[in-house]
């Protein structure tokens, strides 16, 4: 038997092929389901921007989007809501304001941005290889949301966030204001210089993780994560093992148990036993 009992999957850049889900990894994810494996999508995503067929209960079992900010089934009521409050919004945009920093403010199925840019949509857009990755990112037209004044924004009493994605002109702004961010305030601040993605302290995918399989009752060596970014390092020392993507980041190639050229080939062949592989082959 492989032992594993729960799959952890990043989206983009690992199980996403530049924004859509192959016919590799559907096959893949049916039949680790089929095979009493858990199946977890851990995104930077929010819901409203993860792929309609991956919340579909035949694919996945759980969810963790917003970098962690969000637990949830797929189409159920969240697990875990981490939100970052008013007062901390406006914490993190005062800060901000010396970088001229544009943002958008991800709660719930919505996303707020500060302004709207010309966009050519793409069904299967995943954007997150170019410095046009913030727009495409969010410019859904069934969620998104344009904020003229954010001040007016942070006194509705709704104004909170599961997450904040932060640009700037200059990627190494990005970089100055990440890490501004996690020593001023109570802010998780992630991101590979695309954008300063911030969450509420002590977020990641990982706190997710662990809560989940706490709550599922299964140990840290029945499960698997996989991913190719620097946020899915969070990831790690809540897995078994570790496999990184072979376009991942730098960090993440270090930090991995291994290097798959293929996903869904690495998952099957980790995930799912010799016994059961032998039962499910088409005779």
């Amino acid at each position: 038997m492989s032992g594993v009992r729960m799959a952890v999957f990043d989206l983009d850049g690992t199980l996403l092929d530049h924004g859509a889900l192959t016919k590799e990894a559907v096959g893949m994810l049916r039949t680790l389901r089929k095979n009493g494996v858990q199946v977890v999508i851990a995104t930077g995503r929010h819901r409203g921007t993860v792929p309609l067929r991956l919340q579909s209960p035949r694919l996945v079992d759980y969810m963790i989007c917003s970098n962690g900010a969000v637990l949830t089934e797929p189409w159920k009521k969240p697990l875990l809501e981490a939100t970052l409050s008013a007062r901390e919004l406006r914490t993190l945009m005062e800060l901000g304001r010396g970088f001229g920093c544009r943002y958008a403010v991800s709660v719930g199925r919505a996303t707020y941005l500060s302004r709207r840019e010309p966009l050519q949509r793409r069904k299967t857009d995943g954007g997150s290889d170019t410095k046009k990755y913030f727009w495409r990112y969010y410019m859904y037209p069934l969620h998104s949301r344009i904020v003229k004044r954010w001040d007016v924004f942070l006194r509705r009493p709704d104004a909170r966030a599961e997450k904040v994605v932060c640009t700037t002109a200059d990627p190494k702004q990005e970089l100055a204001f990440r890490a501004l961010a996690e020593k001023s305030g109570p802010f998780t601040a992630t991101g590979s210089g695309q954008a300063a993605e911030i969450t509420a302290a002590g977020v990641s995918k990982g706190s997710a993780l662990g809560l989940l399989a706490a709550r599922l009752n299964i140990p840290k060596e029945a499960v698997v994560a996989f991913g190719n970014d620097d946020n899915d390092l969070s990831l790690r020392p809540y897995a078994g093992r570790f496999v990184a993507a072979k376009n991942a980041t730098a960090a993440a190639l270090e930090a991995a148990d291994e290097v798959a050229d293929s996903i869904p080939a690495a998952a099957l062949r980790m995930c799912v036993s010799s016994e059961r592989k032998e039962a499910n082959r088409p005779w």
